[in-house]
């Protein structure tokens, strides 16, 4: 769809903070005109819009919903806030753009789902490497049998928490989530799997010298509905910042491996080549953020469907929720 398109879509955010900035930027490029932005602090309110001079800016929630109105809501605020602000959305008749996790606790995701259904609005959930390109590949590569039957995912992420965010310490993440905030990994290995989570085992705790009190080092367990299991890595106090992906099948095995934000390394073996085929990923970290956007853009302008829907984001929550109480 040409960006002119999204010309006369109405885009209200909520949360300015660094994942706020850059769904502004990415809206911008893809042409979105119409754009306000709400967040509590001063502060972060002030940056935006030394940045972004042309989007207009709120303090109080509900007043930019009436004063704005909207066709889509973007919530980038803290994940316990997620779903009733989303129902505040969907009220005022917005579909709603709500960025991982879902949220904290499956308690009103019902409610969220009955209402979008019931007024034929959209809800998409923003798991962005879904969209990589490198990723992209290799689910396409699992889907085609390129190495037999998938039999096992082993899923690593893990960086250091304090280089990433100075005031760590302040955030919520330090005291109800911690590393389980790190989902997108748990996403992609339920997302190669394909199939429904049977079994789940966990360690947790907080073993690092980094100081908070949630969880900063996760090993997951999953056993799936047939033949199939993934263990999943996540941590906040790794130097340097790392993800893989292993998909082992039973005619070969596909990893990606991301260097940084900018760059990945895929590499096949399967038997029939008997040998390593290496492929490399030049990309901005913007641009998984930019077809993301893109789709659900796509969504509520035609009524297409989105992939990350409510049903697939919840896969990942009801795994949280099987182990861990904050």
């Amino acid at each position: 769809m040409p960006a002119t398109e999204y010309q006369n879509i109405k885009i209200l955010l909520i949360g300015c903070g660094s994942i706020g900035k850059r769904h502004i930027r990415v809206l911008l490029e893809l042409g979105v005109t119409q754009i306000a932005a709400c967040d509590p602090s001063s502060k972060q309110r002030e940056e935006a819009q030394m940045i972004f001079s042309q989007i207009r800016l709120y303090e109080d929630y509900k007043q930019a919903l009436l004063e704005w109105n909207p066709h889509a809501v973007f919530i980038l605020t803290p994940t316990a806030m997620h779903v009733e602000m989303a129902l505040v959305a969907l009220y005022h008749n917005c579909h709603v753009f709500i960025e991982k996790p879902l949220s904290n606790t499956s308690q009103g995701v019902n409610k969220l789902r009955s209402m979008a259904e019931e007024k034929g609005l959209t809800v998409m959930v923003g798991f962005c490497f879904r969209y990589h390109e490198a990723l992209v590949q290799a689910k396409k590569m699992v889907t085609d049998d390129n190495i037999g039957r998938l039999v096992n995912i082993r899923a690593l992420m893990g960086e250091h928490f304090p280089t990433v965010q100075p005031n760590y310490l302040s955030m919520y993440y330090a005291r109800y989530s911690g590393a389980f905030e790190l989902i997108h990994d748990l996403d992609l290995a339920i997302w190669f799997a394909a199939q429904k989570v049977e079994e789940v085992y966990s360690v947790y705790g907080s073993y690092s010298d980094i100081g908070i009190s949630a969880p900063d080092s996760i090993e997951l367990l999953l056993k799936f509905k047939d033949r199939l299991a993934a263990s999943v890595h996540l941590d906040f106090y790794q130097i340097p910042r790392r993800r893989q992906l292993e998909l082992i099948g039973t005619n070969g095995v596909i990893t990606v491996e991301f260097a940084d934000w900018d760059n990945a390394t895929l590499s096949y073996f399967t038997q029939e080549n008997n040998r390593w085929e290496i492929q490399k990923f030049s990309t901005q970290r913007n641009d998984m953020f930019r077809d993301e956007d893109a789709e659900f853009l796509d969504a509520i302008q035609n009524r297409d469907e989105v992939s990350c829907t409510v049903e697939e984001a919840m896969k990942s929550l009801h795994v949280v929720e099987n182990v861990y109480t904050p």
